[in-house]
């Protein structure tokens, strides 16, 4: 009895955990949640690929207790276990990155009447001038997809900042387009 639980510490002790981030998918052939990691030659880092990477990769499916939890293109900090064939990892661990968020407003009279929220490498715009989409010049869909946002640091200081700034903007359109209609009339 001893004896087994010596040779599960020595098991233990040779499975390296390995840290990286990854965004998962849904496989076309089984439907499970999987991502893939590739390992740079020079340095031995194993770190997060597409599906379709050129690199040679390895296949990371979720332990079981985590597939419920995972939400399908969003970035998360993982913790990973070789496989025992070592063809691929199990995610034992994984959390959402969360990024600190900016909100920055762009105002030059009649011509820019915008507002910006960057976080990672995404920016979400308010653009009720010069805005085509729908998601772009109107207050409460922008508004909506960023309450939505699952990686944002004090998401809801964020959209209380940007509803803000996004008001202070609108104001500002109003009173340069009366202001513009009044000296027309004069």
């Amino acid at each position: 009895m001893n004896n087994k639980s010596t040779t599960s510490d020595k098991n233990e002790a040779k499975v390296s955990r390995v840290y990286t981030k990854l965004k998962f998918v849904k496989s076309d052939q089984t439907g499970a949640i999987i991502s893939f990691v590739s390992q740079n030659p020079k340095t031995g880092r194993i770190c997060g690929v597409r599906q379709d990477s050129e690199y040679p990769k390895k296949i990371c499916i979720l332990d079981k207790m985590l597939a419920s939890e995972i939400l399908l293109n969003v970035l998360y900090d993982c913790t990973l276990i070789p496989m025992t064939e070592r063809n691929g990892y199990v995610v034992i661990a994984a959390e959402p990155v969360q990024f600190k968020a900016t909100v920055t407003k762009t105002y030059v009279k009649n011509n820019i009447y915008l507002v910006e929220v960057k976080f990672g490498n995404k920016t979400i715009r308010f653009d009720p001038f010069n805005g085509r989409k729908e998601s772009i010049k109107s207050l409460p869909a922008c508004k909506a997809i960023l309450e939505r946002r699952v990686d944002v640091k004090n998401i809801l200081q964020v959209v209380e900042d940007f509803d803000t700034a996004a008001n202070e903007i609108l104001a500002l359109l109003e009173n340069d387009r009366w202001g513009r209609f009044n000296r027309r009339k004069k």
